[in-house]
């Protein structure tokens, strides 16, 4: 399958970075620091703070790899299962994707993007045609239910839990939209218990490294459009 350049950032980024990728991944296979090793051989690259947040965000410790993908939950496999979201982190990252923002397969097997969220608010304002993407997916997928949770401090986190509902409702998908002064601790903790039996859809990594199954939705709308994300390798 061919890259699409809709999801690509050009043949020059990619290989810059691919020898710096390569060369952390050697140093932490002895076991050194990550953010230390990247600093140092980002620092020896003379890569921009760009180009280093890219590096932090696909390249993982090896001993993250193996038990984050053995939770990775089939696109097609969460049909009659109750599905917890981590609201803005899964809309956001689907806002890049449908904004043909760069998306990163990262070295734990999930998708990302490398935008900046230095105001969530404003990027929370426009992500209508994200949640309908996400929603249409999940129509498609029938799962039991779908709770999206969000960060209540976040401005007019409220509101668009609200808009949420009135979305699920109108696509007939069971579920609801709350907010959370928590809710990264929440994520965590419902995600974590086998007797609730959840799947958490989310990218985010200490959250992946408390929960029992992970669905990665922007991975899941990839597939269904054809894009293949960028791989350092």
């Amino acid at each position: 399958m061919q890259e699409s350049s809709a999801a690509f950032p050009g043949p020059d980024l990619k290989e810059k970075l691919l020898k710096p990728a390569r060369d952390i991944r050697s140093i932490l296979r002895w076991g050194y620091p990550k953010f230390a090793t990247i600093r140092f051989v980002a620092d020896h690259s003379q890569l921009s703070v760009e180009e280093r947040h890219i590096l932090t965000r696909v390249i993982m410790p090896p001993e993250k790899v193996v038990s984050r993908i053995r939770k990775k939950t089939a696109c097609d496999d969460i049909k009659n299962r109750d599905l917890l979201l981590d609201g803005y982190n899964v809309l956001l990252s689907v806002d890049s994707l449908l904004k043909n923002e760069p998306m990163w397969f990262c070295d734990d097997g999930y998708i990302r993007d490398t935008r900046y969220y230095f105001s969530k608010t404003n990027q929370a304002e426009d992500i209508e045609e994200a949640l309908d993407s996400v929603l249409e997916y999940l129509s498609e997928a029938r799962p039991k239910s779908a709770t999206f949770l969000l960060d209540s401090q976040i401005s007019r986190s409220g509101e668009l839990a609200g808009f949420i509902r009135y979305k699920l409702e109108e696509h007939r998908i069971p579920g609801e939209a709350r907010t959370s002064k928590t809710a990264d601790f929440d994520l965590k903790t419902e995600g974590g218990n086998p007797e609730k039996n959840l799947i958490v859809a989310t990218s985010d990594g200490i959250v992946i490294d408390s929960v029992l199954q992970v669905l990665d939705v922007p991975a899941c709308l990839m597939k269904k459009m054809e894009i293949e994300p960028i791989r350092l390798y």
